[in-house]
């Protein structure tokens, strides 16, 4: 039966958003993150993910060092959040934080600087260079809805592949009134093209929940949990502690 609530995925991967560009003017980039920072911390974006990630947290034992990747970090908003949640805690942390864009990773590399926990590096989600079970978490968010189905059945079949104890994808729920929404919020608050643009592409290229726990299944990937979550997030959280 047809949801009249959800459209149609919108995906093409010949018309890529905005902010995948390798050519965007360097000041309309830095302000669409800057804009990313804002509705990440006030739209759900960091609290979505403090709780599982505590969850997992707790696995590794409090001597060890925490060690977590971070996929297509943005401006590595979500890694400064751990350095600092990781601080809280008391617990020592390694988290390297990656982005396939140069221009958005050197303003990462700006953004986290104070935070000698993170190191940033140049790699591309569908060529990740690190050995099986290299850290303990993999994080990805915003960044699924990017890729093809194929190419996300890739990237969630690398975050199994890479992580020791877990991982977690944060991104967006497809719906037409998150659609709407996010394009109200943003053409009343901002005139930066990129995230005019992106904002509500984003949510129309997004999968739903069952499409995301498909996904998952055709990776290989049992032992998930999808939930929903405020202001049209989409969680998956993976645990291969027994494996």
């Amino acid at each position: 039966m047809m949801n009249f609530l959800v459209p149609p995925r919108l995906f093409d991967a010949g018309e890529p958003e905005m902010i995948d560009r390798e050519d965007n003017d360097p000041a309309l980039l830095e302000q669409d993150l800057r804009n990313l920072r804002v509705i990440n911390r006030y739209f759900g974006g960091l609290s979505a993910v403090k709780r599982p990630l505590l969850c997992l947290i707790r696995q590794v034992p409090r001597e060890k060092t925490l060690e977590i990747l971070d996929l297509a970090t943005g401006s590595a908003d979500h890694p400064i959040e751990i350095a600092k949640l990781a601080r809280s805690l008391s617990r020592s942390v390694r988290i390297v934080a990656v982005d396939k864009n140069a221009q958005i990773l050197e303003i990462a590399r700006r953004q986290a600087e104070g935070f000698p926990e993170i190191t940033t590096m140049q790699e591309d989600l569908l060529q990740l260079d690190f050995a099986d079970k290299s850290f303990d978490i993999v994080l990805c968010s915003l960044a699924l809805h990017h890729f093809s189905n194929q190419d996300a059945i890739a990237v969630l079949s690398e975050m199994k592949r890479l992580s020791r104890v877990g991982f977690i994808v944060n991104d967006l729920n497809r719906s037409w009134i998150g659609a709407c929404t996010a394009w109200f919020y943003t053409h009343a608050t901002t005139r930066n093209p990129l995230t005019l643009n992106d904002s509500y592409i984003s949510v129309l290229r997004a999968f739903t929940p069952a499409e995301l726990s498909h996904l998952a299944e055709k990776a290989g990937i049992s032992d998930i949990e999808v939930s929903t979550k405020l202001f049209f997030r989409l969680l998956l959280v993976g645990s291969f502690r027994s494996e």
